[in-house]
């Protein structure tokens, strides 16, 4: 009756793993994710064109959403078009240069930064490779894409250099953008997969103030850190049997 009960009891692991192997296969062809996540940037180092002076613009974490259409050639090899966006709450302000201090450490009085955001907007062309074989219900994944990142400024506040007035700057960029790209799928049926997806962006901004002290402000949106959990369903025909 053991013998009996263990068969049985094989058979249906057997046919488990048979299963949760058949329903990472999903089909070659077009499909469809979105992405929601959590945001990281360090702080953008920015010179201001009137005094050549340099100011980090701290940006507080937020959260981030994508949307990606793509193709899966074989496989392995999938390719895909993403569109996505990273919130951006503005923190502290610094000058790290010149002889306008902005809450520099030290002996510096309090000081107001303005409020306000830094958000990106980004659509990327994306280039995937899948590790191991249709048949694998984890599989691990590494891209590159390049694009362009929209940074929009829109902030309006104090700076302890402006005793009498608000810092104003409402602008945005549209610049050449590169991210990297890591993750793990998890194949949830013959179609399905959830991804955790981490991504590097790397890219320039630039924005224009209404103060003639500083003029414009050029720097780079870089070390910017994205984790996110998404949904992808594949919409591809399944092949033919022999």
């Amino acid at each position: 009756m053991r013998v009996k009960s263990l068969i049985l009891a094989s058979s249906a692991a057997a046919a488990l793993a048979m299963s949760a192997g058949a329903a990472s296969a999903e089909p070659d062809g077009w499909y469809g994710a979105i992405d929601a996540g959590y945001h990281i940037i360090d702080d953008i180092n920015a010179e201001a064109s009137a005094s050549g002076h340099n100011w980090n613009w701290e940006v507080n974490d937020g959260w981030a959403a994508f949307a990606r259409l793509g193709y899966r050639f074989n496989p392995n090899w999938r390719m895909e078009l993403e569109g996505g966006y990273r919130s951006g709450d503005i923190g502290t302000v610094r000058a790290v240069s010149g002889p306008q201090g902005l809450c520099n450490s030290g002996t510096a009085p309090a000081c107001h930064s303005p409020e306000g955001d830094i958000t990106s907007t980004t659509l990327m062309a994306n280039v995937l490779y899948d590790f191991g074989t249709p048949e694998w219900t984890l599989r691990p994944f590494v891209g590159l894409g390049v694009g362009v990142n929209r940074v929009n400024t829109d902030t309006n506040g104090r700076l302890r250099q402006l005793p009498g007035g608000n810092f104003i700057a409402d602008d945005s960029s549209t610049e050449f953008a590169a991210q990297a790209i890591a993750g793990l799928a998890w194949a949830i049926s013959d179609r399905a997969n959830l991804d955790l997806t981490y991504r590097y962006l790397t890219g320039d901004m630039e924005f224009e103030t209404e103060q003639a002290a500083f003029g414009t402000f050029s720097g780079d949106y870089d070390q910017s850190h994205t984790v996110t959990l998404g949904l992808r369903y594949a919409f591809g025909a399944e092949e033919a049997p022999p």
